[in-house]
């Protein structure tokens, strides 16, 4: 099965990432914490299951690991969408895991990226 999406990205690192792609799909960008979550990747379709999301980290020159692609660390899948969901929220958080949300609206920050970027630990 798949569903089509629009896709909005959040970056709760405090350095911008870029080359984010789901399953090899999107290509968005982003600032960093709080400057995130701004863009709609639109019309996206992806098949239900397992999901690998990678992106490019960037920064000042200098800033280590520039360039450097990272994947997420976690088990990922989307299986199931919420009734009547257009959206799909990838949550990209410090430790290089990403939860993925699915809304009828326009997805918000989680908590826990919240919490990340009030804690100060949005280091990479």
């Amino acid at each position: 099965m798949k569903v089509v999406l629009d896709v909005v990205l959040f970056n709760y690192l405090d350095r911008p990432i870029f080359d984010v792609y789901i399953d090899g799909k999107v290509g968005e960008t982003s600032e960093a914490y709080p400057a995130t979550g701004g863009g709609i990747f639109t019309g996206v379709s992806f098949a239900l299951g397992q999901k690998t999301v990678t992106w490019r980290l960037d920064g000042p020159k200098g800033t280590p690991r520039n360039g450097e692609t990272v994947a997420n660390r976690n088990p990922l899948r989307l299986d199931t969408v919420v009734q009547g969901a257009k959206f799909l929220g990838v949550h990209i958080y410090p430790d290089d895991t990403v939860e993925l949300t699915t809304s009828a609206g326009v997805p918000d920050r989680t908590q826990r990226g919240i919490a990340i970027a009030r804690d100060g630990a949005g280091g990479q």
